[in-house]
């Protein structure tokens, strides 16, 4: 499918679980959502500092949506979490294409470093599709764009003079 494709609307439920981190949280999720005739379209989860936080879209039949939503706050509380849900009908959005990765590195990154480098990637027409952390001593993150080329971004990052000791590289994905 191409990113210009016309997508028919789709019910959707989009998940949010938001907690302390440990293991069986996710597998728990996923039983909860077991009986239900709904398929998983997509999911990210990031832990910082040992808090979770859990997306899941869904796709689901509206007719179920507040039999999900009760079964979700009973795993909620099991879990001691917090489960947020928002249900609705629309065109899935497509997945983007022609990605660029930054490579952030610094011995202490500072806000000021990332506020640089979010407002060229906003000002070259990017959009910042995810941020991680790959390594801690040096900090190191990676964010992952979208909507320009890697020629592009480079050009738009040269004219950057961080205050701090901070490094930045680019890669076509």
């Amino acid at each position: 499918m191409t990113e210009n494709s016309v997508q028919p609307d789709q019910f959707t439920g989009l998940i949010l679980l938001t907690g302390s981190d440990r293991p069986g949280i996710a597998a728990a999720l996923f039983e909860t959502l077991s009986p239900f005739a709904v398929h998983v379209l997509d999911i990210e989860q990031v832990v910082i500092n040992t808090r979770l936080i859990l997306t899941v879209l869904i796709g689901a039949s509206a007719a179920h949506q507040n039999a999900i939503e009760e079964d979700l706050n009973a795993c909620a509380v099991n879990l001691d979490v917090d489960i947020a849900t928002l249900f609705g009908k629309g065109p899935l959005a497509p997945l983007a294409h022609n990605l660029v990765e930054l490579h952030i590195g610094a011995e202490k990154l500072h806000p000021s470093s990332v506020a640089m480098i979010s407002q060229v990637i906003t000002n070259s027409g990017a959009n910042i599709q995810r941020f991680v952390r790959t390594s801690a001593d040096p900090i190191s993150i990676t964010i992952t764009i979208s909507g320009t080329t890697k020629e592009d971004i480079d050009v738009a990052l040269d004219s950057l003079i961080f205050e701090h000791a901070t490094t930045v590289t680019t890669k076509a994905i």
